[in-house]
């Protein structure tokens, strides 16, 4: 996991002052909870009890650990500065599984537990019963099905809640606790047996597909991931799912993100917040997963708000229903042996479901804008964003057309025939006119010359990009490279 902190802490660990005060406030809050009322031992608030979720909530520099746990979770703390107060409280002692709350979804995070962990594991999981699930996401707990045969692909499967307990007290240890080695400090007193008691009630998921845990995730992994996730919150209403990971907790805070935005439908404001919140309410570096994969989570959001408007009574918005036109007419062409009637309701929701079902063939065509088949964007400056789609005036001309600039006819599927896309109030917008990409150079290099934009011959408006054939764009790209920009 990067080390590099995004998220602003006190100023340095060597003020003193700033250290003893923190300190201080941690005592005064330990003594406070001590008479905790949310906690069963102390309390006879018992129902009330079982509805929450005991904090630590003290921004604590030095917790109340597990005795066995004691050193590596300190070190631990300080190496990723995790922010300690949203660390769940297990018996008065302070766990390393981690609260993370997103536009009022409650998700827990943590590294999958090391043997020292597993006794306050099994309690966390039977004084809290709203945990229902715990998913693993890489780079695989339990690796295969217990038969021995191999996986069926990339997604979730679930596996045995008892084995997994068993594996964590035998095993676990040696991914998962920072700097500790093989099952040192395992409380010779926990058994499997007694461990597994009374569990029946969390599910075991297990994520195959994202086993490389040193490189950027894939974007359909990404989606696969949080949407299992997402559909069990959907299913289970109330339930709050824990997600770990064998390595470090930046992986379960971007599965945990795709989950956030697969419930909200895309939501802007929370895509805008998910790096800040989860370094905020978990750790530094915890965004890591989140800001190499920003374009990745850019597209989960758009597919998520469109598939969101598909399953909802009536229509959307002109644009959305316009990329969700385009990508049926796309996609179809492609599985011929798929028909959806997508203006009747039941159709539509049958496309959302199409739709989320195949990613890696909507993502392409989500981030090129539903450009035409065979089609690039070839870019004259920076390249904006096209998720919103572009506006094509009207359908391409068929014949014969005179290109505007140079007043010569150009045949519309001569190689070197472009078209405009310019940047307008509307946002990118394409018309049908058909130009030489020799007397677009010109015109290009004119406008640069007198330090203007190139503008539309039609409209006026600046052109930012040029539409060409995508076999060809490398070959083209070149009579553009010529000059400065």
């Amino acid at each position: 996991m990067s080390q590099a902190s995004q998220m602003p802490q006190a100023s340095s660990a060597t003020d003193s002052t700033s250290l003893e005060m923190r300190t201080t406030m941690a005592a005064d809050c330990k003594r406070a909870k001590s008479h905790d009322l949310r906690d069963p031992a102390v309390s006879s608030q018992g129902t009330a009890a079982a509805s929450q979720i005991s904090l630590w909530e003290c921004d604590d520099p030095t917790p109340d650990w597990a005795v066995p746990l004691r050193e590596t979770a300190q070190a631990w703390v300080e190496r990723y500065g995790v922010n300690t107060a949203k660390l769940i409280r297990v018996d008065g002692e302070c766990t390393r599984f981690g609260l993370l709350e997103l536009e009022g979804h409650r998700f827990i995070v943590g590294p999958t537990a090391t043997p020292a962990e597993a006794r306050s594991l099994t309690h966390m999981l039977k004084m809290n019963p709203q945990i229902g699930a715990i998913f693993c996401v890489e780079p695989g707990t339990m690796q295969r099905p217990r038969d021995g045969s191999a996986s069926d692909g990339a997604g979730y499967r679930e596996r045995p809640i008892g084995d997994y307990i068993t594996r964590v007290t035998r095993r676990g240890g040696r991914h998962s606790a920072p700097d500790a080695g093989g099952d040192a400090g395992m409380p010779p007193s926990v058994t499997p047996g007694h461990l597994d008691g009374g569990l029946s009630h969390v599910q075991f998921m297990e994520f195959t597909g994202m086993e490389r845990f040193d490189t950027q995730i894939d974007g359909a992994a990404l989606w696969r991931a949080g949407k299992g996730v997402a559909d069990f919150m959907r299913q289970h209403p109330g339930k709050i799912p824990l997600v770990c990971s064998e390595r470090g907790i930046a992986r379960p805070c971007a599965v945990i993100a795709s989950a956030a935005l697969q419930l909200r439908g895309g939501d802007a404001r929370l895509r805008s917040l998910l790096a800040h919140e989860v370094v905020r309410q978990r750790a530094e570096a915890s965004d890591h997963h989140i800001n190499v994969a920003a374009r990745s989570f850019d597209l989960i959001a758009e597919l998520s708000r469109l598939t969101t408007m598909l399953r909802e009574p009536g229509r959307g918005d002109t644009r959305s229903e316009r990329r969700v036109h385009i990508l049926r007419q796309q996609l179809m062409g492609k599985d011929l042996g798929v028909k959806i009637d997508w203006q009747s309701q039941p159709g539509r929701r049958r496309l959302a479901d199409y739709l989320e079902a195949n990613f890696e063939k909507v993502s392409p065509l989500l981030a090129s804008g539903g450009l035409p088949p065979g089609t690039a964007m070839l870019w004259l400056r920076d390249e904006l964003d096209v998720l919103n789609g572009i506006r094509f005036l009207s359908a391409a001309y068929i014949d014969g057309h005179t290109d505007r600039i140079s007043q010569e006819a150009i045949a519309v599927n001569d190689p070197n025939a472009v078209r405009l896309v310019s940047f307008d109030d509307y946002g990118l917008t394409c018309d049908n006119k058909y130009y030489d990409v020799s007397s677009v150079a010109g015109w290009y290099r004119h406008c640069l010359g007198a330090s203007k934009p190139l503008s539309n011959p039609v409209s006026r408006a600046p052109v930012v990009a040029l539409l060409v054939r995508a076999s060809e764009k490398s070959r083209l790209e070149a009579q553009f490279r010529r000059w400065p920009v």
